[in-house]
């Protein structure tokens, strides 16, 4: 699982675009975390890190860690944190030593954890199984390392989206290949290779063995072109859509159709 996508993620490290250009070991990670929940604010309503207080707790993909940080913020029993990627690990071992906050770094392959059996009461995961190599695997053993009764929050991409349209239009229209996939175009085109997005109902079938589970879709901030988009599709193209992209009309599309890349999902096992 180190192959393609980890490479990937030792050189882009989910976060640091907010946060510097180049990263670095001066990487100012109070500034990331007050641009992350001020570009996607959304997040915090959605994870109510202030539910963990006194629960063990794992968070799947730690990235640069300011969700890693709030989770610590709000004094679990225990805190673990897992990520495929080093960096990542080192970036939120670092902000935690630099705000006197605890938890247990591990590198881990989400599709084959560790842990053993009913470990954690509440994981957490944004943004990160659908890039493992089976977004199924990698939600059987968040199942299985949950305690029944326990919740997790997560969120995976959607296949009805602007980013989804946008990529579509840049790799297959324009390119004369109007009849590729949507599940091509997101494998080969956003961030790493084999990242996949699904539709609600493949959603609700994958995570259907928890007892409960509510789905929720909104716009994100690469569907609105907000902050820095993803390295690989920077371009003059890119900047004059920027100027004259209507991010009205798509906030008011997802008020009336799920459309929008994230899938928020609540569980409870």
């Amino acid at each position: 699982m180190r192959d393609s996508y980890g490479r990937y993620w030792e050189e882009e490290t989910c976060g640091t675009r907010y946060a510097l250009e180049k990263i670095d070991s001066n990487i100012d990670y109070d500034r990331q975390l007050i641009e992350r929940y001020k570009l996607e604010e959304y997040i915090k309503p959605f994870a109510r890190f202030e539910d963990n207080k006194n629960l063990d707790v794992l968070e799947i993909g730690v990235g640069l860690g300011a969700d890693h940080q709030m989770l610590a913020t709000s004094c679990p029993k225990s805190l673990t944190g897992v990520d495929l990627s080093q960096q990542a690990l080192d970036h939120t071992a670092r902000r935690l030593k630099i705000k006197g906050l605890r938890s247990e770094l591990k590198i881990e392959d989400a599709t084959n954890l560790s842990f053993g059996d009913s470990s954690f009461d509440s994981v957490y995961s944004f943004g990160v199984l659908h890039h493992t190599k089976n977004l199924e695997l990698a939600v059987s053993e968040l199942h299985r390392v949950l305690r029944p009764g326990g919740t997790a929050k997560v969120m995976i991409y959607h296949k009805w989206a602007p980013v989804g349209l946008m990529l579509w239009i840049r790799y297959a229209l324009l390119r004369l290949r109007p009849f590729t996939s949507l599940a091509f175009i997101y494998r080969n085109h956003l961030e790493s290779y084999g990242t996949r997005a699904c539709s609600l109902r493949e959603a609700r079938e994958i995570f259907k063995a928890f007892n409960e589970v509510n789905i929720k879709v909104v716009l994100s901030h690469g569907d609105l072109l907000l902050g820095q988009v993803g390295k690989r599709h920077q371009g003059a193209m890119l900047k004059i859509l920027k100027q004259v992209y209507p991010r009205w009309v798509l906030k008011q599309i997802s008020r009336l159709l799920p459309f929008g890349l994230f899938l928020l999902i609540s569980l409870r096992k």
